[in-house]
Parts: structure tokens; C-alpha cells; sequence
């Protein structure tokens, strides 16, 4: 194994969190989406979804298509 051990463990966890978000609006290759914790952002995809459509969304991209699943928070 090359390289900075450091290095190579920072590169595995340095990725930015994915959110599941719920498509609001489409304009082109731009999309406006509903995060869980209710804020509202733009992120883009070459794949086309349609309002409604749950959403991975990662650095204002939209990695792929989530499960239309039910949220349920539960207080403890």
C-alpha cells in the first residue's frame, strides 16, 4: 500500500451527507427540492423526475431516486 494512510482515510470519509428530498419544481436540468428538516434548495440532474418524486440529493446534486417511504419521527 503507497501513500499516506491519513490521507487515505480522509478521502473515504470526507464525503458530504446525502439527504432524501422531495421534488417541488422542475425547470430544465434544475430542480427545486424539500429536504426532510424543511429547507428548500436547487439541485440538478441529467435524469429527468417529476413533482412528488422522493430524491437523494448530495452537493446540490440529485444522486438518484429514493423509496416513497412514509417519514415517522419518534420522541423519546
Amino acid at each position: 500500500m503507497s501513500g499516506n494512510l491519513w490521507m487515505l482515510f480522509k478521502g473515504i470519509t470526507e464525503q458530504s451527507a446525502q439527504q432524501i428530498a422531495t421534488v417541488l419544481a422542475r425547470n430544465g436540468n434544475s430542480y427545486d427540492v424539500q429536504v426532510l428538516g424543511g429547507g428548500i434548495s436547487v439541485a440538478t440532474s441529467s435524469v429527468a423526475y417529476v413533482v412528488g418524486d422522493k430524491v437523494f440529493v448530495r452537493d446540490g446534486q440529485i444522486v438518484s431516486q429514493a423509496p416513497n417511504l412514509t417519514y415517522v419521527e419518534i420522541d423519546i
